[in-house]
């Protein structure tokens, strides 16, 4: 692993990504506090979410087959810089006295379309920069810092926020986001792609579509996650005011709360790591969902402030369990030449119920409460979680991983 910081190009790969992190991170954060402290509105808090989300999703889906095209390091050197300049605008408007809530809501399209870009490219860059063999130990260390970047961001934010004021926040993720762009300024561009017919996105979408065929469990994991991911999406925007309001803490213990979150799925991941592969996949994965929906149920019955960090680490632990060993199961049964079409199937199925939970959470919890939200939630979860356990369909995530991907490629 020495050698690797011995690697310029990739010493400032890793520095960029660490800025871009933190950037990231005080972004959301931000944005939240800033549209709930102009506006007082849970409905609101939904709806800012509901615009980052949908053109992030689009462009998720959509951006994937052309970033082999473009020189990678120029899209993320356009992410990032983008990004910043468009966080100029509430960090000039605000001290000025003039920011309104629907300068926030372009703000928040337009992080949506750019953001996306980043870490798709970032990831096909490192092979670009770096030889096979060290590949595992520069994406351990890069993935690493982003985990780091992401716990400690939200507690930088709130006592930021608490101590200072929400301006200084803001610069420093314009800052953040500026510096990363000059480091990769710094690095050679892609290795140059070969020029050949390239297929249109949608024939990539519908091939990556017929797959679910071959293996039609996992477009049956794909919908119960659109429906567990419709949960996330009304809860994650109400942290904020739950906190807040119902719990009566600050702006730093909000901060805290979320980093809580990113901490169990450090743990978790620990513990995925340190486990050996479970032989009940089934089991294992739903029985994480079953358990995230009792914490959600926790949070909305608890008054104690400690106690809602414990369930937030609980969520955070049991939520990166199940997606590792879904992913897992991805990659052990997709053919690499179908990789990316059935990952832009799969993305458009996990993350279409985000939005729409987004929307509908923060109305909600405006006619009735937040506690009730996360009980509703909660029983969503669990329910779903029940169903699929009694379908027989789910008994395919215990199956043998089959070897011969030549019988794959005749089944498509």
């Amino acid at each position: 692993m020495k050698e690797l910081f011995l690697d310029r190009k990739f010493v400032f790969l890793w520095l960029a990504q660490a800025a871009s992190g933190l950037g990231s991170t005080f972004a959301t954060f931000a944005i939240s506090w800033l549209v709930y402290d102009m506006t007082g509105s849970k409905m609101a808090m939904g709806s800012i979410w509901l615009t980052f989300m949908l053109p992030n999703i689009i462009i998720q889906m959509f951006a994937g087959p052309y970033l082999d095209r473009w020189d990678r390091k120029k899209v993320m050197i356009f992410s990032e810089w983008f990004r910043g300049a468009v966080f100029l605008l509430p960090a000039i408007l605000l001290p000025m006295g003039v920011l309104e809530a629907w300068h926030l809501y372009v703000v928040s399209i337009a992080v949506g379309l750019a953001q996306p870009l980043f870490y798709p490219a970032s990831m096909a860059y490192v092979a670009d920069i770096l030889p096979k063999d060290k590949l595992t130990k520069g994406n351990s260390i890069l993935e690493g810092t982003g985990q780091l970047m992401t716990l400690l961001g939200p507690t930088l934010g709130g006592i930021m926020i608490s101590a200072f004021s929400v301006e200084l926040v803001l610069f420093i993720l314009i800052i953040a986001l500026g510096v990363s762009g000059m480091l990769l300024m710094m690095n050679p561009s892609s290795k140059k792609q070969r020029v050949e017919q390239k297929e249109s996105w949608f024939i990539q979408f519908k091939e990556g579509l017929q797959f679910y065929r071959v293996y039609p469990v996992l477009f049956w994991v794909g919908i119960m996650m659109m429906i567990i991911n419709f949960s996330s999406g009304a809860a994650q925007p109400m942290f904020l005011p739950y906190i807040t309001d119902e719990l009566g803490g600050t702006a730093f213990q909000y901060g805290l709360f979320t980093s809580a979150f990113s901490l169990g799925m450090v743990g978790g991941s620990l513990l995925t790591g340190l486990l050996k592969e479970p032989k009940n996949r089934k089991r294992v994965m739903l029985g994480s969902l079953f358990i995230d929906g009792l914490l959600f149920i926790g949070l909305a019955w608890t008054s104690y402030y400690w106690l809602a960090l414990v369930f937030s680490f609980g969520q955070g632990l049991f939520a990166i369990i199940f997606n590792i060993n879904n992913t897992t199961l991805y990659q052990r049964r997709v053919p690499e030449h179908l990789r990316g079409r059935v990952f832009s199937v799969r993305i458009l199925l996990a993350q279409a119920g985000i939005p729409f939970g987004a929307a509908l959470g923060g109305m909600f919890a405006e006619a009735f409460s937040i506690p009730l939200l996360f009980a509703v939630l909660g029983m969503i979860i669990i329910f779903t979680n029940l169903i699929c356990w009694r379908q027989p369909i789910f008994e395919k995530l215990n199956d043998h991983v089959v070897e011969d991907r030549g019988e794959q490629k005749a089944s498509l």
